[in-house]
């Protein structure tokens, strides 16, 4: 498939002090020019081709992106890199616990026990998940801006992606690969990544919660940290080593380089490098779109998710049984609630609003000190105030839609499924019935398996206060006259209301919808647009397309060549500082030090956690199943068989703190010594630190990896099997 993915990224401005010695993340093709010799200063021992070039082996083949299937299927959530010639991956637990999940059953508890291939015959294929290699990166600002001069708005847009059509036209000529380009420093400058598509990846081997996820949410975003969180997959291609959907004469994949292990560890002060790919930052938001983001959206955020995970803990407190079917989904709501309240705290400890208002202000001086630049930025900055106004409020439309609404009940994404069903019956033009019958028999598969790993009484609970929330949270106008007709109805109380059209609906009876799907009445869409559940649900869809996101987008229009215009005065303020555009999934480089820290008056952190504290917490826990030590790991503690994995006081370093500037995409990312050697896989970062995503504090900001040594100590002393153990080269 070819496809040329613009992303026109808003960035607002740029901070006027000067970039910190270990902030950013860089784009490797820029690297050999901007950070490459500050990085030799500070230890590392390779040349700049060997961490990225396109005409020989390096750093950058061996680093991939996890990707799913779908319409963005370059929009890396996770990165992992090669460890063998044999198409091996290691990545973090936590990216590919969804899997191991669906994968479980209660007679093979894969959470529990892990997951351990004893041979390629048991590796499981990850449906629907797929890697992306990166090829090349190329500066393609010229080719892409080529005859804009002079247009603006959605001439401007039009124009910029005929050039990008042109791009896509060209690698489309070169077998199986696939491009994305994306906007730099609003519309300023563009690069293109073109990637290798992977599309069949399988599962090799994961050790179980007690060790991946030890600590689990009571440890999130803190530090001292004892988690092997780690797993590992493997690329399968074509007898050519070309990519390929799944097929039972799949091989391994040979890649043109992998990392190579070092057992010597790592020891304060030492270099160390992440590559990866980081979803995004906004290093440059204003102070009036970082007070609406912090203030505003985090705020509802935050309460929306604090909700949804008192609900999900006492259910699971009461029902052990649904541990296999919940555990992924409380993961994931817990990692960004507590990252939003980091962000909070962080953004406020700093005085960071303050500070961007204090940058403005010299923005605005350095404007009116020249008629020229008065003529052309003199009311960016007010203008873009003014805009954003308006944008914020449906910017937060924009996220309770999609917390409380689209990602709040199960049971509303489920229900927006039939819309395709119900326009059949309600077209104008007459649909074929055998469209009918095929989109039935569609709705009877995504029927069966929603109900598989489905929680009436979760799914009742969260509907009901979300509901609340979005009508509390949200101005009247937002507000779908279905909401206002049942609240009233039930004189809002919205615990019978919730009751009554849970227990009513068919939506949340299996039987009774599959006996629907498969009868195929005429009267159908009755039955379905009659249904109260299914009235509430979609009048979220409906608030959304009809009042939330044509607005919001034209007011996101609106601001695009304001923002384009402060950026371009912002960098021609700063031309002689070095600036790095903010991550937005492309492979990015970032290095600093090993190191410890001091992010509270009174709080100091060791830069690294030994089994020691593993076993110190689950003693000082021993009702608590989140610090449960396996003891088959207690055995080997005690017996101190850390073997070669021992550090000089015989003690078995599990984790450690880089200083290193990372955000969310950069889960399963490498960290490697100043060799290029891999010596821990960066999984976590401490919550004091998370404001990082807009301004970086080396005093503050740790990243938190495991430790390589002992992620081989679990695969020799602890796992059932060698298979994997005896694959991987160590040095």
């Amino acid at each position: 498939m070819w496809r040329l993915v613009l992303l026109c990224v808003v960035i607002f401005a740029i901070t006027i002090g000067k970039v910190r010695a270990d902030e950013g993340m860089w784009l490797p093709i820029l690297l050999k020019n901007q950070k490459f010799a500050e990085m030799r200063k500070k230890g590392l021992k390779l040349s700049a081709e060997e961490i990225y070039s396109v005409n020989q082996a390096c750093l950058k083949d061996a680093v991939i992106g996890l990707v799913t299937e779908g319409p963005d299927n370059l929009a890396s959530f996770c990165t992992a890199s090669f460890v063998s010639d044999q198409g091996l991956l290691i990545t973090n637990f936590h990216c590919i616990m969804s899997y191991i999940e669906r994968f479980s059953t209660p007679q093979n508890d894969f959470l529990k026990y892990g997951y351990w291939a004893s041979r390629r015959e048991e590796e499981s294929f990850c449906r629907g998940l797929m890697v992306k290699q990166l090829v090349r990166m190329e500066d393609v600002t010229d080719r892409m801006t080529e005859g804009t001069q002079g247009l603006s708005g959605e001439e401007y847009v039009r124009k910029v992606n005929e050039n990008g059509k042109k791009l896509a036209e060209e690698v489309k000529k070169e077998k199986n690969l696939e491009m994305r380009v994306q906007s730099l420093f609003a519309n300023n400058q563009y690069v293109m990544s073109v990637y290798r598509l992977f599309k069949d990846v399988r599962m090799v081997a994961a050790p179980p919660m007690a060790i991946s996820k030890f600590g689990g949410l009571s440890d999130n975003w803190e530090w001292p940290r004892h988690t092997g969180d780690f797993a590992f997959l493997r690329v399968y291609v074509n007898e050519n080593n070309e990519s390929r959907a799944y097929n039972q004469k799949n091989v391994p994949y040979k890649p043109t380089n992998y990392l190579k292990i070092s057992l010597k560890g790592v020891k304060e002060d030492d270099f160390a490098m992440v590559l990866g790919y980081p979803a995004s930052t906004r290093q440059y938001v204003p102070s009036f779109g970082l007070q609406a983001i912090i203030e505003g959206q985090n705020a509802a955020k935050v309460k929306i998710r604090g909700e949804k995970l008192a609900i999900l803990k006492q259910e699971m407190e009461e029902h052990p049984e649904l541990r296999l079917r919940y555990s992924t989904r409380l993961s994931s709501i817990s990692n960004s609630y507590l990252k939003w309240k980091g962000e909070i705290q962080g953004v406020r400890r700093m005085g960071l609003i303050e500070k961007k208002e204090a940058e403005e202000q010299a923005f605005q001086q350095w404007v009116e000190a020249s008629p020229e630049r008065k003529s052309e930025y003199g009311s960016v900055l007010n203008d873009m105030r003014e805009v954003y106004k308006e944008l914020s409020e449906y910017n937060l439309a924009n996220d309770y839609f999609s917390e409380a609404g689209l990602n709040g009940a199960e049971i509303v994404p489920f229900i927006g499924k039939f819309e395709k069903l119900v326009a059949m019956y309600n077209g104008r033009k007459p649909v074929k019935e055998a469209s009918q019958k095929n989109e039935s028999k569609r709705l009877i598969g995504l029927t069966k398996q929603f109900f598989g790993n489905w929680s009436y009484e979760i799914d009742r609970k969260t509907f009901r206060n979300m509901l609340v929330r979005y009508y509390e949270g949200m101005p009247a106008k937002f507000h779908a006259e279905v909401m206002i007709k049942y609240l009233q109805q039930y004189d809002g109380d919205v615990e019978k209301l919730s009751q009554d059209i849970f227990a009513k609906s068919m939506f949340t009876k299996e039987r009774d919808l599959l006996t629907f799907l498969e009868s195929g009445k005429e009267n159908g869409v009755k039955v379905i647009t009659e249904d109260p559940l299914y009235q509430l649900a979609i009048s979220y869809y409906r608030i959304y397309v009809e009042r939330i996101a044509r607005q919001r987008g034209a007011w996101q229009t609106k601001m695009v060549p304001l923002y384009k215009s402060f950026q371009k005065g912002m960098l021609e303020m700063n031309r002689d500082k070095m600036l790095y555009p903010d991550a937005n999934g492309s492979l990015r480089v970032a290095f600093g030090k090993v190191c410890g820290g001091e992010p509270e008056d009174g709080l100091s952190y060791r830069y690294y956690t030994t089994l020691d504290g593993m076993y110190d917490k689950y003693l000082n826990h021993p009702e608590d199943e989140e610090y449960y030590m396996p003891k088959k790991m207690q055995k080997l503690y005690q017996s101190r068989e850390f073997g070669r994995y021992a550090d000089h006081e015989g003690k078995l370093r599990m984790c450690f703190m880089t200083d290193i500037h990372t955000t969310s995409g950069n889960s399963g990312s490498p960290v490697v010594n100043a060799r290029g050697e891999l010596v821990g896989i960066n999984f976590d970062r401490i919550w004091q630190g998370v404001a990082s995503d807009y301004q970086y504090d080396p005093d503050i900001c740790r990243g938190i990896a495991v430790d390589i040594r002992y992620i081989l100590f679990v695969l020799e002393k602890y796992a059932p099997f060698s298979y994997v153990f005896d694959e991987i080269s160590i040095k």
